[in-house]
Formats: structure tokens, sequence, C-alpha cells
């Protein structure tokens, strides 16, 4: 087996040699094993690091979450009362004032209005830009007609450009969509912003609003809840329909002062101002452009500025948005064309609001058959006296008969009384903050035990999702504190029927 040339020596220092070696592989394999044993417990422990900082970051986003729509109901609650007893007020005055003292005191009242709608402005300016920063504002995609939004700014800026005389006007391109999926109160804001900027910043002359398809692409495959959706086990699920992908462009062309390539550089920066040299004061926090610019990358978009100092600005809103096609389309436009034709009805019922108003209150005011709710039969569950008093006032002044419950569970126990007792009301204004129950379980609680009359949440609760945590509750219908009367009687109307 081994040389004999060897001899016994030999082969003993040849199988030492083996023998050292392989006690030298062990150690070094031993040595291996220690110094991965060593780096898996340190990428374990930073693994668990990471983990304790990813629920740390998870514990800090809720609670600003929280924080945010505390706020929101605390801020909104007393703006409630401002702005509302601000209405009452006036009418008041249209009422029982002689004309000297209603014009003196109208004035007044007008410039408290518009302090309070300046004052919800820039809390909502703040509140958005602390949910962008946190990330936490979502996106919606619901269908959404952009031609109604552009008419309904235009239609409340209108006193505006009048009152500058300026010329504004709207023009279509051929192609623009009745309908896309989007996220209609995120436009509504950016266009809000790029529309009244153009009026504040335009002494004479015209604003044009352009709207048009820039490119298109082929048709995808996308799942979405139908359109038409319903309470309870009923909802349909998800189902899957055709769509064209789109860019559109929305401009916002005036004749205005116009922007130097310095100013445009720190147009979209938070906290920023045009140059106190210009003309056009400014009232603001200087959040509006740059939150514009912030929703509009959010929803897949941009902003585009083309300024000329002493000649005007043109601003352009892109987005690449989905247009929905076949059967769910025509699903879609039925739709829009049923609230269309809901707005266009409360409209016209309000158009005389103030003349069906009696000159002196009477005693009941269900008994006046011109009043829009006349003889209606409301539940306002409410925990807060201010709140109560004038949800009461409004309701009253328009001809309802009114029941108060403190809280949720006040509010489900007046309802089971009032179908024990035969009778049913007409409609349930719902606050959804409430002690004892909150308006959430009062909901879901009455929808569970098969009540079906119209319940409509109002709330100082205005983020994104609250109005669809509302429907998901149970509710019909949300309308947001601070309480636009006009609108909470046609809301209410609406249901009637």
């Amino acid at each position: 087996m081994f040389p004999e040339s060897m001899g016994l020596f030999g082969v003993a220092a040849l199988y030492g040699g083996i023998a050292v070696t392989a006690v030298i592989l062990l150690i070094a394999a031993i040595a291996v094993c220690v110094r991965l044993h060593v780096q898996l417990r340190k990428a374990e422990a930073h693994r668990e690091k990471l983990v304790a900082a990813n629920k740390d970051m998870e514990s800090a986003i809720k609670a600003k979450s929280e924080f945010l729509v505390d706020m929101s109901h605390e801020i909104r609650t007393p703006m409630n009362a401002l702005t509302s007893f601000t209405e009452i007020l006036t009418q008041r005055i249209i009422q029982n004032c002689s004309a000297e003292l209603k014009e003196e005191t109208e004035g007044i009242l007008d410039i408290i209005k518009k302090s309070c709608n300046d004052l919800l402005a820039i809390i909502n300016d703040v509140f958005d830009y602390i949910k962008i920063d946190a990330n936490l504002l979502k996106i919606e995609s619901v269908p959404t007609s952009i031609k109604q939004i552009v008419h309904d700014i235009c239609h409340t800026e209108k006193p505006n450009v009048i009152a500058k005389h300026l010329d504004l006007s709207i023009k279509y391109g051929s192609g623009v969509p009745p309908v896309i999926l989007s996220d209609p109160v995120r436009i509504r804001q950016i266009l809000v912003n790029l529309i009244c900027n153009a009026i504040q910043f335009t002494e004479k002359g015209t604003i044009t609003v352009l709207c048009d398809v820039v490119s298109s692409a082929d048709s995808v495959s996308m799942a979405i809840k139908s359109p038409v959706s319903s309470k309870g086990s009923d909802a349909k699920p998800p189902e899957f329909f055709a769509a064209t992908s789109m860019l559109i462009k929305i401009s916002v062309v005036d004749t205005g002062i116009g922007l130097s390539p310095a100013q445009i550089q720190e147009l979209f920066k938070p906290f920023r101002h045009l140059d106190s040299s210009t003309s056009a004061q400014k009232r603001s926090t200087g959040l509006g452009l740059s939150i514009a610019m912030r929703l509009a990358t959010l929803m897949d978009g941009t902003i585009n500025v083309v300024s000329t100092p002493g000649q005007g600005s043109t601003f352009s809103l892109l987005l690449n948005v989905y247009v929905p096609e076949g059967a769910y389309a025509e699903a879609v436009l039925a739709e829009q064309e049923r609230k269309s034709e809901a707005k266009r009805q409360g409209s016209q019922l309000l158009s005389g609001l103030d003349i069906r108003i009696p000159k002196k209150k009477s005693e009941n005011p269900a008994t006046d058959r011109n009043l829009p709710l006349h003889n209606t039969r409301i539940l306002v569950v409410e925990d807060m006296a201010v709140n109560q008093a004038i949800m009461v006032t409004l309701l009253r002044d328009a001809g309802a008969q009114v029941a108060i419950a403190d809280n949720g569970a006040l509010g489900v126990q007046k309802v089971m009384q009032d179908i024990d007792n035969g009778l049913f009301f007409d409609v349930v204004l719902m606050d959804m903050q409430m002690p004892v129950m909150d308006g959430y379980e009062a909901t879901s609680f009455l929808r569970k035990h098969g009540y079906r009359r119209p319940i409509i949440a109002v709330t100082a609760h205005a983020l994104t999702g609250d109005r669809e945590k509302t429907l998901e509750a149970g509710c019909d219908d949300y309308i947001s504190k601070p309480i636009d009367n006009k609108i909470l009687i046609s809301v209410i109307s609406k249901y009637l029927d």
C-alpha cells in the first residue's frame, strides 16, 4: 500500500499530517460557523429593530391621523356655530328689520360670513398639507364629470368675475369624455385654486378655461364597484369593465399681471407668496399652489405654467385618467344623470326659499304649506347643545317638526318608540361622534334591525374617507359641518321624494 522506502515512521508522519490538517480544517469550519452564527444574531437583532421601528412609525402615523380627526372636529364645531347662526341672523333681519337697519346689519353679517369662509379655507389648507406630508391622504377613483366640476366652479365664482368686470368663458374639445374615473374632490380643489388665482391677479381682460384630450391609449380591463351602490348585504361586488387611458389637459388662461421666471421657480414651494409689489392683495397661507401640485402628483399628473410679466399666465393641469366603456359607461352616465336631475330639482326648490319664509315666524311653521319641509318629521341625533339649537332653528324655519336625541343610544330608542307607535321619522340626521353610542354604532344597529328610512350623517369629520366610512355604516348621505342651510334643506328634500 505504501512504498517500502517510507518505513514505519514515514507512514506515521503521513497519518499525523493528515490528522493535523483535518483538525485545522475542523477548527476553521467551527470558526466560520461561529462567525456565521454571530452574523445571524446581529441580523436578527437588526430585523427586530426594524420591526420595532416600523411599529413605532405605524403608531406615529395612527396618532397623527387621530390628531387630525380630533382637531378637524374640534375646530369645525365652533365654526359651525358661527356660520350657521350668522345665516340665521341674516334671515331674521330680512324678515323683520327696517330697511335702514337691514342695510347696515347685512353688511356686518356679510363680513362675518366672509371671514368665516376665509378662516375655514385656511384650516382646510393646513389640514391638507399635514395629511399629504404624513402620507395620510388617499386619492379616490370614482365616476367624475370634468364638465360639471368646471361649470360649478365658474358659476360659484361668477359674482367675483362680474365685480371686476372680467370676461369668463369655458371651452371644451370635442374629445372630452362625459365621465372619467378620478377623484372629483381633489380635481375641484386644484381647479378652484387655479381659477381663483386667475381672478385675483387679473384686473382687466379675460379668463378662459380650456379642457381637451392630449392623448389616449388602448383599452384595459379594470375592476371597480358598481356606480349604483346599494346598502347592506345587497351591495354588488367589484365587477370588471373596459376602460381607455387618457391624458386630459385643463388650462386656465388669464390676461393678468403675469409671472417672471424667478417667481415661477418659487411658485409651488410651500409658504411662498408672490412679490409684495404685485397689485393684488395676498390673504392666504401660501399653501394653495403647493397643495395643488402635490395633489396633481398623487393623481398621476402635474401642473405646468407658462407666463409673461404684464401679459398673463396659463396654468395647465394634466391628468392621466381612465374613461369607462360599454355597459359600465352607460350605467355611470345614467347614475350621473339621476344625480344631476336631483340637484336641479333641489336648486329649483331653493331658488324661492327667501320669499317662502313668512314675514313673521308662525307658532307652528309646519302649517305653512309653502315651506320646503312642510309637515316633515325629523329626528336630530346630536350631543352638543349649540349644534342642537342650530339644527332646530334651521329645520323649523323650513317647516319641519323636529325631535332631539342627545346621543346614539337615545336616538335608537326614539326611532324604535316611533315605530312602536305606528309612526316614522321622515329623516334621521345623525351626528357621528357622540358619547354612550356614536353615530356609526347607532346607524349600524338600526340597519341590522331592519330600519330602512333615510339616515343622513351630519358631522364635523370632513377628512378624506370620512364620507365613505359613514356610508359603510349604513348612512344614505353625508353633510359636513359647518352646515350650509341650503345644502341641508336640499339633501333632506332629495330623500323625501
